[in-house]
């Protein structure tokens, strides 16, 4: 993966860009006092950031990132936000939190999961995670960043379904949203393109 993040320079530095546009824009969001509905939203907004610095830590130094602690890392946010997806599913039944705030954890237990399978097998031997369904999760990926920029100017119903947090299409939190789309999916082709 360090080969191919390397030799794709101009690739490399405008996600590098993009994850911190998206760092600050998290910055911001968290630094602003939160009404109590909106609690929720300070969990996905840490999550985008937590994630966001470890991107750019894996970005910005490929070939100092360490393989295993990189998955060290990665494991336990996954470890992480599963604990948080069972306490918001609970608040959830509880009727504690709408389901939004489940989603939004949901998605981004996913979306480390997916780094983390990126991460199969990089600085071993083998060649590391199996080509296809390594590029199927890309495209997941991929096809969500464009479902949710497509959902900007649709109004707020369609775009609480397809990014709950935030009522508002042209939110600040569909940035964050957006760039750990393609930084995921960045991270999965790096991972077959090696």
């Amino acid at each position: 993966m360090v080969e191919f993040v390397e030799h794709h320079a101009f690739v490399r530095w405008s996600v590098v860009a993009a994850f911190i546009l998206a760092a600050l824009i998290v910055v911001v969001r968290l630094a602003r006092p939160s009404p109590p509905p909106h609690r929720a939203d300070a969990g996905a907004d840490s999550a985008h950031l937590l994630m966001c610095l470890v991107m750019l830590a894996m970005l910005v130094f490929p070939a100092a990132t360490d393989p295993h602690a990189a998955r060290g890392v990665l494991t336990a946010l996954v470890v992480a936000f599963a604990i948080l997806l069972a306490e918001r599913a609970a608040q959830w039944r509880r009727g504690a939190v709408d389901p939004g705030a489940v989603f939004a954890i949901g998605y981004h237990t996913v979306a480390v999961a997916a780094m983390l399978y990126a991460m199969a097998g990089h600085g071993a031997e083998h060649a590391g995670p199996a080509p296809v369904p390594t590029l199927v999760l890309a495209l997941l990926f991929g096809a969500d960043a464009l479902l949710v920029l497509g959902t900007v100017g649709h109004g707020p119903r369609w775009h609480r379904f397809v990014h709950p947090v935030g009522a508002h299409p042209l939110t600040s939190a569909l940035v964050p949203h957006v760039v750990m789309d393609i930084g995921t999916a960045f991270m999965l082709i790096a991972a077959i393109g090696r």
